[in-house]
């Protein structure tokens, strides 16, 4: 039996974290999903879950994959919805991200990672790692810090951690 490559393990590892995040927020109300804290430079659980998914897509999906996915950074932060009509999106992703992940050889790993044209890398630091290890050691990284932004959001709002009750 093979071992599994080490991107088919970032996809396991994303996977996890994609869904706790669903956990976090499949229960939550309209209302609570779209409300805001509180607290400055916060987010409401809609516009970090959307933010989540999207930046996953990008880093996983576009920069790896090289699938063409549209992407409008500055209004995920903006984004409203219902917690169930995002559910699916995950799922999705989970799935894309296993097609790309799964088989993708570890010689690949130091590939490129350029952005399609219409993107663009955020930081300079970004910029200067910008192959395919590291465009995969970023998805992992961002996701888990948007899923204790979800964590964290959701105890404010007044939910007790999913499965706790």
């Amino acid at each position: 039996m093979d071992m599994p490559g080490a991107a088919a393990r970032v996809a396991d590892v994303l996977e996890h974290i994609a869904r706790d995040a669903m956990a976090q927020f499949g229960d939550i109300t309209e209302k609570d999903f779209n409300r805001t804290l509180n607290l400055p430079e916060s987010n409401t659980l809609c516009a970090l879950a959307t933010h989540l998914v999207s930046a996953g897509e990008f880093w996983v999906l576009v920069l790896v994959g090289k699938r063409e996915i549209p992407r409008n950074r500055p209004a995920e932060f903006f984004a409203t919805g219902r917690a169930q009509d995002l559910l699916p999106r995950y799922e999705c992703w989970i799935q894309d991200v296993h097609e790309v992940l799964d088989s993708f050889p570890n010689e690949r790993l130091s590939e490129p990672a350029t952005p399609p044209a219409g993107y663009s890398l955020s930081t300079a630091s970004q910029r200067e790692r910008s192959d395919v290890y590291h465009a995969l050691l970023h998805a992992v990284e961002h996701s888990a810090l948007h899923l204790g932004h979800l964590q964290l959001t959701r105890q404010f709002l007044g939910y007790a951690p999913p499965g706790s009750e």
